[in-house]
């Protein structure tokens, strides 16, 4: 039996990178999967590509994670679309090189109102979705080793991760006190070879050889990290596999926090 088969999962930033690698995984598992993302023609492109292989397993819903009423669009559309909602893998996020002397309040409020006020509004409003059911279910959110370590070069960045992992915990008590058969967990990345990734280097005047090279040295495995690898962990923690398993942050990140 597949995987996640009769189960309706959500992915946001799943139009490119880790989350779209997660919603090919997903629906390969049996997963019906509402794709979300702010660019409607990568969305759509999406839509049709996975549903040539399996009809019907997929569709986009334009999101803006930073806004409560796009949210709650988004998820009364799964509702309508698929009947339920099972899973809510929060993988939306931004990043900016700029330390604390750099910073800009503009820049921290984006970085904020991406990485931590939509994780927010994703874990209250899809938990009570999910709650509806009376189903086991599952919120997977994504933080980073940058929240676990710290890099004087992403201040913000590294701010709202480490909130992921804080929100992480706290979700998943509120869910045991509540009753609901929900499990709450995070996955915190190394470096990855996304879209992310080539913004990271070219934001630090790299080429992404020169990128690759610089932090592969940082990873004992001795490389970085492929999007299907995180989406793995996502898979696995969004699985009966991890029925045992909440409040916790699951690193992939080749042995990065090890040092």
């Amino acid at each position: 039996m597949k995987r996640l088969e009769g189960k309706t999962a959500l992915i946001t930033g799943a139009t490119k990178g880790i989350g779209k690698v997660t919603a090919e995984l997903f629906v390969s598992e049996g997963a019906k999967v509402i794709l979300c993302g702010r660019n409607e023609n990568d969305g759509i492109a999406l839509e049709t590509a996975l549903n040539s292989k399996a009809s019907d397993m997929a569709a986009f819903c334009k999101l803006d994670v930073t806004d409560r009423k796009s949210w709650e669009k988004a998820i009364a559309f799964a509702k309508e679309k698929f009947g339920e909602l099972n899973i809510l893998i929060n993988n939306a996020g931004i990043s900016f090189r700029e330390n604390l002397g750099e910073i800009s309040d503009e820049t921290w409020d984006k970085t904020v109102a991406t990485n931590q006020t939509g994780v927010y509004y994703g874990m209250q409003l899809g938990i009570a979705a999910i709650a509806e059911n009376g189903k086991p279910g599952a919120i997977v959110s994504t933080a980073s080793v940058d929240g676990v370590v710290g890099d004087s070069d992403f201040f913000g960045y590294c701010a709202t991760k480490a909130a992921v992992q804080a929100m992480t915990r706290c979700a998943a008590l509120y869910c045991g006190e509540q009753g609901f058969n929900i499990r709450v967990n995070a996955v915190a990345p190394g470096y990855i070879l996304t879209e992310m990734a080539e913004e990271d280097a070219r934001q630090n005047g790299q080429t992404m050889d020169e990128y690759c090279r610089e932090f592969t040295k940082a990873h004992p495995i001795g490389r970085i990290g492929q999007p299907i690898e995180v989406a793995e962990a996502y898979l696995f923690l969004a699985s009966d596999a991890a029925s045992f398993t909440t409040g916790t942050t699951l690193m992939v990140d080749g042995g990065y926090v090890a040092k």
